[in-house]
């Protein structure tokens, strides 16, 4: 007989179902208010947007301002991959060669290294490339006619699958890892197929790095449990040696593909008999690969040249005494960060360093000591081989009223190959009593200008003329007398092939030879000397842009300038041996070899964040005012930044609104229809948009930022900005976080794949000509990171992020300031005309730079005449990163996207800082005037705001879980009838 099987009570039923109901309806709840509270950051990641414009019919004439140069996307991407492909083409740098270089094009290749499939395209963070989107070695290979050991490749694939991959901390965390398969390995499973591609071995050896963290010099390799190596990241590892030397005793031809951003310590080269060549080619991009693999078969003879000096050890640079991990204790300070560093080399950084006291050496002044240059430094700046050779002649240079035209012809006297040469002209400053009676540094030589020639057949000469300006002459004297001065006596001017070879002319000139200890015999008519006849001291101490005096800023970021610290001393070549930088610290961890300095109550005075109240002296400015005549901001296209008639506008524009632009500018700023401002999307990434950190739409990833600098070529750095503009049009992008200016002080640091050069002249002009290019097609730059974030620190490995991502305390003297570290983003402003700056994480000294008013007023908006926006980098620490303290120095928004954070009480009432608000809507708006974001608007358009596409998703939700919580309390209440009249069918 069949029984009735009774349901559930509704007392148990509403008991399950009533919990799952609120569980879902508070997820949903929570999910809505995070929505909201970040609702611009997801619009930004789903490329959404939140307006649209709408015409009147009473607009007149064209109002796209920035067109696109493509019709479509297929012919934008085509494009851009070619100029990214040609970048590293011209940027890659030809080390060595033996004869191993080209090779046939039907030659068979066994490819070695684990990184030869995990290659190295761009950095971590925000530098990172989407490896879906790229090719690999073997296709790029493959495209260029070689054939590539399938049985190999296949292993090392596998390999790299299992776990055997490098890895790099970036702002999360993480460690350094090489992780190279042992040859044991290699040997056991592949070792039968070399024979069969033997013509040459293609050996990739790959570094990477990223923000938040140095590069180590120690304990990689005990996290690898690999016995016998340093723990070096820039040296080989154990696994890599091993490798190496079976490949060498297997191979006839050996070609090492250097695929990192930092300067590797490449001494083993020579170690290796059959190692026939070496090219460096850096993070290569999206495309650059096929560019690498045309390089290896001739089809592109490489024209680079370095950016960096390589160093057989790295550590031998001064900058690398006082980096790493550097701590403070706190004596009761409390603050995100507890690192420092301090820049004790002074502008001795890189060649500036190597050459110099090779110089003194050879002249016997400066207590030089035993200094070896030719046993400390492998590749010098500037250096780079081809397949060709050039020679230089008619060497020339004349004066102008305010320059110097330096002349050249350089002939292509190779038989074969047609290619690119790079003129390169260095100047030497004179080293004077004054100087060493003031500490005035003088390097030896210094870049002043640069060219990159034609593509030269064989034969075929080509006559370079470069300018000089007179100012690149000056020196920045910060004791007596407190400006830039020109000294008098005499000054070389020089061509070389690099930064050593030109010194040599210099040293030719005065009459030295090997027989003095050079290195090599310099060539005295490649050199022109001028000589000024008495000190000057005025020309430049004021700027030549704006008129301004200029004199020191920095002093608080000057560690000399504490009372405990008074009697520190910065290296000076009047004394090598006793002023080379030592560790500044008080104390160091003999296990963990970290470095810590006791805080002066001094310090820890000045660390805390200062804003000074001045009510007396501001006036409550208009806001809100509802104007007669109806102002856009189409109407200020073409108004000047410092014309009064920005006032009517800016006094249309109420306290909530001004507040929230400045607070709420994280990934774009929002749209004002009563004024008609656009929204605005800004996007990251140092080589290209970049959907890392938000997602969204993205554009081509270029090689990185050292690859571009190794071109030489300031028309590809420009054309790459116009590429990059042209991507974030079809990408609805206006605002672009890059290109980044700082300074690569050392080999050690994280990001110095996403900054161009160890020489604050090269990374001007590069980057420069970068921002020229992009805000052509209307995308503004934030050139960042303003300034001296030239060191990431290290990363905590329990808390995550750290470094200079939570300020860490960066101490310099002005001199060095000046003439290295904010070259590159005096460039930017006087000659790339950038719309936008982004400061930095880290402190100038002791302040954070988006609260130093010297930096961000008194230098660059006073003295360079900058007009335009200062975001601050991400900003997720508002009590270390101050809104009041930021807008009183000169910080316009804040990259935030929390709805909650940098609200300010009171502010509408509080005329000091409804001042800095109109003063940074100013900013924000003329800055946005100046962009694509107003392509289609006129003044007789509306914008017209509308849900994003992603909050008609959510409201869609809302509503289908809204009719299932009210269809479940239905069900509840029908089956409570239904029990009600039949007890007997359910469940007690």
């Amino acid at each position: 007989m069949k029984m009735n099987k009774k349901r559930m009570s509704n007392r148990r039923f509403m008991a399950i179902l009533i919990p799952i109901m609120a569980i879902v309806l508070v997820t949903l709840m929570i999910c809505n208010l995070l929505a909201l509270n970040y609702r611009g950051l997801i619009s930004t990641f789903f490329n959404h947007s939140t307006y649209k414009i709408v015409e009147t019919g009473e607009s007149a004439g064209d109002s796209t301002y920035y067109p696109c140069d493509f019709e479509t996307e297929e012919e934008l991407t085509e494009h851009s991959g070619q100029v990214a492909e040609t970048l590293e083409a011209e940027g890659m740098v030809l080390l060595e060669n033996n004869g191993g270089l080209p090779l046939a094009k039907d030659s068979k290749v066994s490819v070695f290294s684990v990184s030869s499939v995990n290659m190295v395209y761009g950095g971590t963070g925000s530098g990172s490339v989407d490896t879906s989107t790229v090719p690999d070695l073997k296709t790029a290979l493959e495209a260029s006619g070689l054939s590539v050991n399938t049985t190999l490749w296949d292993f090392y694939k596998q390999k790299s699958a299992d776990g055997y991959t490098r890895s790099a901390p970036n702002w999360k965390g993480g460690q350094f890892s090489i992780n190279e398969v042992p040859w044991a390995d290699v040997e056991s499973s592949a070792g039968r197929s070399f024979a069969d591609y033997g013509d040459a071995a293609i050996v990739v050896i790959s570094r990477s790095g990223g923000e938040g963290s140095d590069l180590t010099a120690v304990n990689f390799a005990e996290t690898e449990g690999v016995e016998g190596n340093s723990g070096n990241y820039l040296e080989l590892s154990t696994e890599e040696a091993d490798m190496l030397a079976a490949v060498n005793e297997q191979f006839d031809n050996v070609v090492v593909l250097i695929n990192a951003n930092n300067a590797l310590e490449l001494g083993w080269l020579a170690d290796y008999e059959n190692i026939k060549a070496a090219l460096w080619i850096g993070g290569v991009g999206q495309t650059g690969l096929y560019a690498v693999a045309d390089a290896l078969v001739g089809d592109v003879v490489p024209s680079g040249r370095l950016v960096d000096t390589y160093a057989y050890d790295a550590s031998s640079a001064p900058a690398a005494q006082n980096a790493g991990s550097n701590f403070w204790i706190n004596n009761g300070f409390s603050n995100e960060s507890d690192q420092y560093v301090v820049y004790a080399e002074g502008i001795y950084v890189g060649y500036r360093y190597y050459e110099t006291r090779y110089e003194d050496v050879v002249m016997g002044t400066g207590n030089a000591d035993d200094y070896d240059y030719a046993s400390t430094v492998l590749y010098p700046f500037g250096y780079g081989l081809s397949y060709t050779q050039f020679q230089y002649s008619d060497f020339s240079m004349a004066e102008n009223d305010d320059s110097f035209t330096v002349s050249v012809t350089v002939t292509n006297t190779g038989d074969t190959y047609t290619g690119k040469e790079v003129v390169q002209v260095y100047f030497q400053s004179p080293y004077t009593q004054y100087d060493m009676d003031n500490g005035v540094e003088k390097a030896s030589v210094e870049l002043c200008g640069f060219a990159k020639t034609d593509a030269l057949a064989p034969g075929e000469s080509q006559t370079v003329q470069i300018e000089v300006p007179k100012e690149q002459l000056k020196s920045y004297d910060y004791r007596t007398a407190k400006t830039f001065i020109l000294d008098a006596g005499d000054y070389y001017f020089t061509v070389g092939t690099d930064a050593h070879d030109a010194l040599n002319n210099i040293l030719a000139a005065k009459g030295y030879t090997t027989a003095d200890g050079m290195t090599a015999d310099g060539d005295a008519s490649m050199t022109a000397k001028w000589t000024n006849a008495s000190l000057d001291t005025t020309t430049y101490a004021v700027d030549s842009a704006t008129g301004t005096a200029v004199t020191n800023l920095f002093g608080y970021a000057d560690i000399s300038s504490y009372d405990a610290y008074s009697d520190f001393v910065y290296l000076s070549r009047s004394n090598w041996v006793d002023t080379y930088p030592v560790a500044f610290c008080d104390s160091t961890d003999e296990t963990t070899g970290e470095r810590y300095i006791d805080l002066p109550q001094e310090m820890i005075d000045a660390l805390r964040p200062q804003y000074t109240e001045d009510q007396d002296s501001y006036t409550m400015p208009a806001s809100g005012v509802t104007s007669e005549v109806q102002l856009t901001l189409a109407d200020f296209i073409d108004v000047d930044y410092d014309d009064p008639a920005w006032d009517d506008l800016l006094d249309t524009i109420s306290p909530a609104d001004l507040i929230y632009m400045v607070r709420m500018g994280g990934y774009g700023t929002p749209s004002l229809d009563y004024i008609l401002k656009p929204a605005t999307v800004e996007k990251d990434g140092p080589a290209g948009i970049s959907a890392t950190l938000v997602g969204g739409t993205q554009g081509m990833a270029y090689p990185t930022e050292v690859v571009i600098a190794s071109t030489w070529n300031t028309q590809l750095a420009y054309d790459m900005g116009v590429s990059v503009g042209n991507d974030a049009m079809y990408a609805n992008i206006q605002g672009w976080y890059a290109p980044a200016m700082n300074i690569h002080r050392n080999a050690y640091s994280g990001r110095n794949f996403e900054y161009y050069s160890e020489d604050g002249f090269i990374s001007g002009q590069m980057g420069a000509n970068t921002v020229l290019g992009a805000q052509s097609k209307g995308l503004f730059c934030y050139v960042k990171h303003f300034a001296f974030n030239d060191t990431e620190g290290v990363i905590d490995e329990t808390n995550g992020i750290k470094g200079s991502k939570d300020g860490i305390a960066t101490f310099f003297n002005e001199q060095a300031a000046r003439e290295l570290y904010l070259v590159p983003f005096e460039a930017a402003v006087k000659e790339g005309h950038t719309y936008a700056m982004m400061n930095a994480f880290n402190r100038v000294g002791t302040k954070w730079c988006g609260a130093s008013h010297e930096l961000l007023t008194d230098l660059l908006r006073e003295e360079w005449g900058f007009n335009g926006l200062v975001i601050t980098d991400m900003a997720g620490l508002p009590d270390y990163m101050d809104i009041k303290a930021g807008l009183q120095a000169g910080t316009d928004m804040w990259m935030n996207t929390s709805e909650e954070l940098y609200n300010i009480d009171g502010y509408q009432n509080d005329p000091q800082i409804m001042t800095y608000l109109r003063n940074a809507a100013h900013d924000i708006c003329y800055t946005v005037s100046q962009s694509a974001a107003m392509n289609g608007l006129s003044s007789g358009s509306t914008i017209v705001d509308i849900m994003p596409l992603w909050m008609t998703w959510m409201v869609a939700l809302d509503v289908v879980v809204g009719v299932l919580i009210v269809a479940g309390v239905a069900w509840i209440v029908v089956r409570g009838k239904g029990q009600k009249k039949n007890p007997d069918k359910y469940k007690q």
